[in-house]
């Protein structure tokens, strides 16, 4: 049975300890076992909204005008209902005189009854329209504040039509910052590490891919398939609907694990593990000395970098290691009995900077 791997943070810390330091049968058990992929953060999280809970009767003499003519809602000619959509109504948590009203799916509605299930929070009225009451329209309010102010919709909005067009993305605030580090023995990446440094930041007015045209979300190309990219939605509705889905637990709070499972799907893990692998089979090709069986190290990337800065990273490993010039060649050739090849490879290897944390190194650097 395998030992298990400390967070990054803890994991420094056995590598400043000498007296924890894995036993090469640890070290081989590691190497056995799956890579594991830890997430650690959130990326959202709702307000606290409090309504006073309404009675049956209070619901039925509520007097609400919905214009339905917009909506998806259903309805057969035998009287049974098919929604693949609903007409959701609650209170306007900025007034509560006023209601807001929006279009959620079925399987977001089945959620929050599951999540919710006191009789009293669902009130279905008499124009086929779902009035949330209770918890769970404290609960979908929340999400709608969040989105609201918190990730900046409402004054994003500049023209005040509903919809987040052109320009205006730039003002959104659905931008978060990510960490990523791995451990790993010799060639084989033990355990992920990634974390959310900050959240809530403005997105980035120089990448078009994050904006929106005239006509909506413009489809994605290859280049625009940025997470944040991912996470925006041209209206607070859809980013409502979106952000139920996101909460699959409906805690109130998207994790940055849910949020992976929704940008990259299930198997976000095969894809950060394999990505991670690639980059770090590439960077051992270049820094052999690295290449080391007996220790657990660290690469720590600090923010979590796209593919293309991954690969402008080994860019420039490949770069610093082949600054060699004609008279340290000259110099250390004269100084060592050794072939071309093997020289090259030494300059290589001297030449190269880490980026690398190795604890151990500056362990024994300070006992000594």
């Amino acid at each position: 049975m395998g030992i298990s791997i400390p967070s990054s943070t803890s994991l420094a810390e056995t590598y400043k300890t000498p007296r924890v330091k894995p036993t090469a049968k640890e070290l081989a058990e590691l190497k056995k076992e799956p890579t594991k992929v830890a997430t650690q953060g959130d990326i959202y999280t709702s307000m606290p909204i409090h309504f006073k809970e309404l009675s049956r009767e209070e619901l039925r003499n509520e007097t609400i005008t919905v214009d339905k003519s917009k909506y998806t809602y259903v309805s057969h000619s035998d009287g049974t209902k098919n929604e693949p959509n609903r007409i959701v109504v609650i209170r306007d948590p900025e007034n509560n005189n006023k209601y807001v009203t929006m279009e959620l799916s079925k399987t977001s509605i089945d959620q929050l009854k599951e999540k919710f299930g006191d009789v009293n929070n669902f009130f279905e009225r008499s124009d086929g329209v779902l009035r949330l009451n209770g918890e769970a329209e404290a609960f979908v309010a929340g999400w709608l504040q969040n989105i609201k102010i918190d990730r900046n919709y409402t004054k994003s909005d500049a023209d005040g039509n509903g919809l987040i067009e052109g320009d205006e993305a730039k003002t959104l605030m659905i931008r978060f910052e990510g960490e990523k580090n791995y451990d790993y023995i010799g060639k084989k990446v033990i355990k992920i590490n990634l974390g959310v440094s900050s959240n809530y930041q403005q997105l980035d007015p120089t990448d078009p891919s994050h904006f929106i045209d005239e006509d909506g979300i413009k489809e994605a190309s290859d280049k625009e398939t940025s997470t944040e990219k991912k996470l925006l939605d041209d209206s607070v509705e859809k980013a409502v609907q979106h952000t139920l889905k996101m909460d699959t637990n409906l805690d109130g709070i998207v994790t940055q694990e849910e949020m992976l499972v929704d940008t990259l799907g299930k198997d976000y893990r095969k894809k950060i593990i394999s990505d991670t692998e690639k980059f770090h089979r590439d960077m051992l090709d270049i820094r052999t000395d690295l290449n080391d069986d007996t220790k657990i190290q660290k690469y720590d990337f600090g923010h979590a970098p796209t593919k293309e800065e991954q690969e402008a990273t080994l860019q420039q490993m490949r770069e610093s290691a082949l600054k060699i010039s004609t008279s340290d060649l000259l110099t250390f050739a004269g100084q060592n009995d050794k072939n071309i090849s093997e020289t090259l490879k030494q300059l290589q290897i001297q030449t190269a900077k880490s980026t690398y944390s190795d604890e151990e190194e500056d362990v024994q650097k300070t006992s000594g």
